[in-house]
């Protein structure tokens, strides 16, 4: 079996960041489906594949997601195949813990525990019409209230 990494933290923590450090470095990354729209310079395919919920729930219905959740009113998940293609892949606290454990097993975690305030200094910084900071906060905070499925925690801001 091939070992991935999945990289793991709240809003503004870093994990695009860290995401395109490690393909720079050769790493493939999953693209995951959302049914969220795009933000300002975010390309289908690219960082996500943007689709309707219909495709979406078509998807859940014939099994296709390795893992999939709903949140902040958006549903995200990451395909089998894309799993498999892959060498490294961004994930929320949900998502780690609903992977059944034979792709679980094949995963290290890098959690990115990144301090309030420099998330919201960032998240400030993105001006994201689609959603306020506040808001995004108080679910990541909730999400990530009692994570503890990681095999690596980062908490310094400039990893």
């Amino acid at each position: 079996m091939t070992g991935k990494i999945a990289i793991v933290g709240a809003a503004a923590t870093g994990k695009d960041y860290l995401r395109k450090r490690m393909m720079d470095k050769g790493f493939i990354y999953g693209v995951s489906c959302t049914t969220r729209k795009p933000r300002e310079g975010e390309v289908h395919g690219k960082d996500y594949y943007y689709i309707p919920t219909e495709e979406f729930d078509a998807k859940i219905e014939r099994g296709e997601f390795a893992e999939w959740q709903e949140f902040n009113g958006w549903k995200y998940g990451l395909t089998k195949t894309e799993f498999e293609r892959c060498s490294v892949m961004i994930l929320n606290a949900e998502a780690v813990t609903m992977l059944e454990p034979a792709y679980r097993n094949r995963l290290f975690v890098i959690y990115l525990d990144i301090p309030e305030g420099i998330r919201r200094e960032r998240l400030g910084e993105r001006n994201d019409k689609n959603d306020s900071t506040d808001r995004r906060i108080l679910a990541d905070n909730e999400q990530f209230r009692n994570f503890l499925d990681f095999d690596c925690k980062i908490t310094n801001e400039n990893f």
